[in-house]
């Protein structure tokens, strides 16, 4: 009688064990049937948002045209600021070859009123050279008059 428990006992577990498997996997077949249910209703709203969705793309694609002719304006203004920038450096180096040019005319004209300067200081020590020799020449006749005036008194007495 041992023998007949042992395989009453055995069929007991087998057949437990299969209904808890039949029991799971009527449960994942539940789950399963409920999420293609749910697959169901987001593929019908999918199809309800298609014609959305396109309208959303037109408007979208609209929006790229406008943002395309916004961004074609702002390369114009930036083209321009860069001519503008560019003019600006031109005109910054043009000032700076003015004020170079100044700068050697200024040099240029110093060095003409120093050259004027000179040769005016020359024609001055020459005239002076020329009068402190007349005036040499005038004391030494002086001078020899006086002497030769008193010799020819000291010669007579």
């Amino acid at each position: 009688m041992g023998l007949a428990q042992s395989a009453v006992a055995f069929d007991h577990t087998v057949t437990t064990a299969f209904g808890n498997g039949l029991a799971q996997w009527g449960f994942i077949e539940t789950v399963f049937s409920q999420g293609l249910a749910l697959w169901s209703t987001v593929a019908a709203t999918f199809s309800e948002g298609l014609p959305l969705w396109s309208a959303v793309a037109a408007i979208g694609s609209q929006g790229l045209t406008l943002w395309s002719l916004v961004i074609a304006v702002l390369h114009q203004t930036f083209l321009f600021q860069t001519i503008t920038a560019a003019f600006c450096y031109s005109l910054t180096l043009w000032s700076l070859v003015v004020a170079i040019l100044y700068q050697a005319f200024f040099f240029q004209t110093m060095t003409t009123v120093f050259s004027q300067s000179l040769t005016l200081w020359r024609a001055v020590a020459a005239v002076s050279s020329h009068c402190l020799a007349e005036h040499r020449v005038a004391g030494f006749h002086l001078w020899g008059s006086l002497i030769g005036s008193g010799q020819g008194e000291s010669s007579a007495g």
